[in-house]
């Protein structure tokens, strides 16, 4: 593979440590302050690497918007005087990248480094995945407004269990700065939803499945960015685009959420069919649970929630019916506390579902995902049978 490395500046400084670094790897770089010279050379090769370090005569995010809609195979690195960087309008401009104009030789090296990778990467794709549109996907949010009540547990756990089944399963990781999904699964992904944004959003030669690890159990994860600051270049629209290009391939997709709710979670929400909501029986959860249920109450979306209620050990805390009654619904499943076993699972970062199915709360997940099953049947059937009574309706007016 040929990669096709070019500068362009409009005040025509020289490209000075990037062509230095790159010389040092065998790399040429074509260097221009021609507009016309550089739309021949990114015509050139669909492997191309652009550096760009406008500022006088061109906006560098807006010079950078227009190379990105004309060549959407070019792979933009945007550098930018301090006092204008922002990474997260390089992104949303069409840029792969971002480098201060005062950096580091480090920092040019990784730049240079990532983008390699990249094209590496690109080289050797491989879709493995089935693009067939499923008829009837399923999204399930797991959510909490309490942090160690077991969320992402249930959620690696669960996909797990649905993948067994026979389903094709995704999960998301909704919480953007400090996922944890990779990391119960004991995989550091390549590609996460950050490259995603930058360089597949928009692009419909790259999938998003394209941007997931296939993990233990036959999972697909689309993993939180590997830096907590990347997440500022990630909208809710992002994510709602990564959510709809997931349910065209995936039976079910699981977002893992945060504790915390934005306009990306809430957009999560609303494309949710179910909301998993996970409660303890403790006083102090309850509230901040009380709390959750009023707010998707006011925007609508508490017809969704599902109370799962965790760790719960029989003749301990408050009677089922009294939790019921505090949150004005009805408690879904029950989880029991098995400690151990969780806590080795995550340790090991491998989903109990798999090394300890027949455990008691391995039974449990398993009969959740049953349940949840089920469910699904239930309402195709329901369909089902609301249009066929419709056609014969209609059949008997004729």
């Amino acid at each position: 593979m040929m990669i096709n490395w070019v500068y362009f500046s409009d005040t025509n400084i020289p490209p000075g440590e990037i062509q230095t670094l790159l010389e040092k790897k065998q790399f040429p770089l074509s260097a221009t302050n021609e507009l016309d010279k550089l739309h021949t050379l990114l015509n050139e090769n669909n492997h191309t690497v652009l550096f760009i370090k406008a500022h006088t005569l061109y906006n560098v995010y807006e010079f950078s918007q227009e190379i990105a809609a004309r060549y959407p195979h070019v792979y933009i690195i945007l550098i930018t005087p301090d006092n204008m960087e922002n990474l997260k309008k390089a992104m949303l401009m069409g840029a792969s990248d971002a480098l201060r104009a005062s950096n580091t030789s480090k920092e040019l090296s990784e730049t240079i480094n990532h983008a390699i990778k990249f094209m590496e990467h690109r080289t050797s794709m491989v879709n493995t995945f089935d693009h067939l549109k499923k008829e009837k996907s399923r999204v399930i949010a797991v959510a909490s407004p309490k942090g160690g009540v077991g969320k992402t547990v249930l959620t690696v756990n669960l996909a797990a269990a649905l993948a067994r089944t026979g389903k094709k399963v995704a999960v998301i990781d909704g919480n953007l700065q400090f996922g944890e999904v990779a990391m119960y699964y004991n995989t550091k992904p390549k590609k996460t939803i950050y490259e995603w944004v930058k360089e597949g959003y928009g692009r419909s030669i790259y999938s998003i499945d394209q941007y997931m690890t296939l993990v233990d159990g036959d999972v697909s994860i689309l993993a939180a960015p590997p830096r907590p600051e990347f997440f500022e270049g990630i909208s809710e629209n992002h994510m709602k685009e990564a959510i709809e290009s997931a349910k065209e391939a995936f039976d079910v997709v699981l977002i893992d959420l945060p504790v915390h709710l934005s306009d990306i979670h809430l957009r999560c929400l609303a494309l949710s069919d179910e909301i998993l909501l996970l409660t303890l029986n403790e006083i102090s959860v309850l509230r901040l649970s009380q709390l959750y249920l009023e707010t998707l109450d006011t925007i609508n979306l508490k017809d969704k929630a599902k109370l799962i209620l965790n760790r719960h050990l029989k003749g301990q805390g408050l009677e089922q019916k009294k939790i019921e009654e505090i949150l004005g619904i009805k408690v879904y499943f029950t989880l029991p506390d098995q400690p151990k076993i969780t806590s080795a699972s995550i340790k090991v970062g491998h989903p109990f579902i798999l090394s300890n199915s027949r455990s008691v709360i391995g039974k449990a997940v398993w009969n959740l995902s049953e349940e949840l099953y089920k469910q699904q049947i239930n309402e195709l059937t329901e369909l089902k049978k609301s249009k066929k009574r419709f056609l014969v309706g209609n059949w008997g007016v004729r």
